[in-house]
This record gives C-alpha cells, sequence and structure tokens, in this order.
C-alpha cells in the first residue's frame, strides 16, 4: 500500500503505523466511534499518499541509496 502511494522505503513507516494502531486500540476507551479496522488504515494511508505527492518533497530516508542504507545497517 505506502509503495503505491509513493513511499520507497514503506517498512519503517509501515512498523511505526502498526505500534500506532496497537495503541491506540488499547489506550482509547471502547467506544463505537473509534474505527482502526483496516479501512481506516487505508484511508490513513491514501491521505498520506496524498499529501506526500502535493508536497513533492524528498523525504530524507529517500536520498538514501542502496549502498548507503547497506553500510548504515553493517554498523
Amino acid at each position: 500500500m505506502l509503495s503505491s502511494e509513493g513511499f520507497k522505503y514503506g517498512k519503517p513507516i509501515s512498523n511505526k503505523i502498526v505500534v500506532l494502531y496497537q495503541l491506540m486500540s488499547q489506550q482509547l476507551s471502547k467506544q463505537d466511534h473509534y474505527d482502526f479496522g483496516l479501512r481506516a488504515i487505508k484511508s490513513v494511508l491514501t491521505c498520506a499518499g496524498a499529501i506526500r505527492r502535493d508536497s513533492n518533497v524528498e523525504s530524507p530516508i529517500d536520498k538514501v541509496d542502496k549502498k548507503d542504507k547497506e553500510a548504515i545497517k553493517e554498523m
């Protein structure tokens, strides 16, 4: 989903989104108007992709090429 919205490295973002939604579902009260299902997640990711496309700004992680990313992992 993140790749289709224009994010080159979606794995770190997806991990953060999963943690965010888990914390929200655990810590917020159990009200009917809170929706943490796939439809809500898809809406958030679609909006994030639209904002990203409209901003035309590369995130710092997009500027890191594959060799640099591997070198950082080895550190």
